[in-house]
């Protein structure tokens, strides 16, 4: 724990937004497959998961599903561990230990939901690189990971990132216009019933989005930097247009697999979407 400790001082030494506090790393939970660590930095809670195997590692960025945390790490842990990766994952924007009350991501304040996005980008990008300064991380083998809302700013990390070994999308898409009009999240539901009482049309209301949209990221991806993206066929949340628009707009390698469910894919057992995941990053090693 102390060389660990060490580590990451050194590292969030130069990261104010994941360093500056005392007792810094905490010991969750530590198994024969994986130790978890909580990061308590200044503004960016973290979960740190390192498997048993020796150092060093390939490693993943994990972000979280609307309404959920780095908590959700949890659920995976055991299988990230066997895998043998080394995986951060952050609280985004008002989620888990940065929740505020009366604040969202997808709220009609959409000023403070644009900057939200924007923080949570910068955290991203932080994030990894963390993970690139981290002496038991193989940086040629860094890997971004993630869920509807973590799809959507993981694609936005991505695109400005660069140097992934692969980005992995588990019910993301793109076009955040044809999103607030079409999606039954019910945030989005009640931000278009706001609109429409103001008489405020969807194409105004997302003035200064453009460059938070997926679409305008996913362009940008390295041409060796692998996509793929696991969606819903039932998918409500997440219209499956918006993710074929996203994946039609990738001109690096591309690969989708799509699923007879909704948007709650991830966790449903009979399909395997994690084992999937973490098969399909191994490929890339």
């Amino acid at each position: 724990m102390s060389k660990l400790k060490n580590v990451l001082y050194m590292i969030c030494g130069f990261m104010p937004r994941f360093g500056g506090c005392q007792n810094l790393v905490t010991l969750l939970r530590e198994t024969k497959n994986y130790k978890l660590y909580r990061l308590q930095a200044v503004e960016v809670p973290a979960l740190l998961l390192e498997p048993s195997a020796p150092p060093p590692y390939p490693a993943i960025l994990f972000l979280h599903y609307y309404r959920g945390s780095k908590d959700n790490l949890r659920v995976l842990a055991n299988e990230i561990g066997k895998a043998g990766f080394l995986a951060l994952a952050i609280d985004m924007e008002y989620h888990g230990e940065r929740r505020q009350e009366g604040k969202d991501v997808f709220s009609p304040d959409i000023r403070d939901d644009r900057l939200a996005f924007e923080r949570t980008v910068q955290d991203g990008l932080r994030a990894l690189y963390f993970l690139e300064n981290h002496p038991y991380v193989k940086k040629d083998q860094l890997f971004l990971w993630g869920v509807s809302l973590g799809s959507i700013i993981g694609t936005l990390i991505a695109g400005r990132h660069q140097q992934l070994r692969g980005v992995f999308l588990v019910v993301g898409g793109g076009n955040l216009s044809r999103l607030l009009k079409e999606s039954m999240l019910d945030s989005l539901v009640e931000l278009r019933y706001h609109l429409l009482k103001r008489g405020i049309a969807v194409p105004e209301a997302l003035k200064g989005w453009e460059a938070l949209d997926p679409l305008y990221h996913v362009g940008s991806l390295d041409w060796s930097t692998p996509l793929f993206m696991y969606n819903g066929t039932k998918d409500d949340i997440v219209p499956p247009l918006c993710t074929l628009e996203l994946f039609e707009t990738v001109s690096s390698f591309k690969k989708i697999r799509w699923f007879p469910t909704g948007h709650g894919l991830l966790f449903e057992r009979s399909f395997g979407v994690p084992q999937l995941v973490l098969e399909e990053m191994k490929s890339l090693l």
